[in-house]
């Protein structure tokens, strides 16, 4: 199974336009946050559809809590003038 669907050439086009008009940025960078956040459900799907069996073996038993499993919540951070900077939240 691919694990992401191919950029179109317009997608690699644009990409490429904006790493070129912002390869002088300079100074610039250094006010620049880049951050991201991931949640994972304990119990229940994330929201990812796909995913990969054999056939040739037997299905996995799967178990859940009663009363739910709870989600971890991951966020992160960095900067040109900043340390890393994690955040997780139950």
């Amino acid at each position: 199974m691919a694990r992401r669907s191919p950029l179109s050439k317009l997608h690699i086009s644009k990409r490429l336009h904006w790493a070129r008009n912002h390869m002088s940025y300079g100074d610039k960078w250094m006010a620049v946050l880049f951050s991201n956040d991931k949640k994972w459900n304990l119990d229940e799907p994330d929201g990812n559809i796909k995913h990969w069996h054999d056939l040739r073996k037997e299905p996995r038993s799967v178990f859940s809590r009663q009363s739910g499993g709870g989600s971890v919540m991951v966020w992160a951070a960095f900067s040109f003038n900043c340390h890393d900077k994690i955040l997780i939240n139950t």
